[in-house]
């Protein structure tokens, strides 16, 4: 069982959960971290373009950056 300082302290760190769980409570909430609604149409082509370019981003690493231990198997063959 949870003692009523831990409700506090839940109460505090979590947004307003009243305002998500009974009906009849849903005024505007004072949260200690404010919350943003986002158009989900515009943040999943966000999240698509910060996605590429962190894989992109990688790739240019690893391509100029970390290749020391690569060996190229062109050289290797006679010709």
């Amino acid at each position: 069982m949870i003692g009523s300082e831990m409700y506090a302290i839940r109460d505090m760190l979590l947004s307003c959960p009243p305002v998500y769980t009974l009906p009849g409570t849903w005024t505007k909430c004072n949260a200690l971290i404010p919350h943003y609604n986002a158009n989900p149409n515009i943040t999943f082509g966000i999240s698509v373009a910060v996605i590429t370019t962190l894989l992109a981003g990688f790739g240019v690493y690893k391509a100029f950056f970390a290749n020391k231990g690569l060996a190229d198997p062109w050289d290797d063959h006679d010709d």
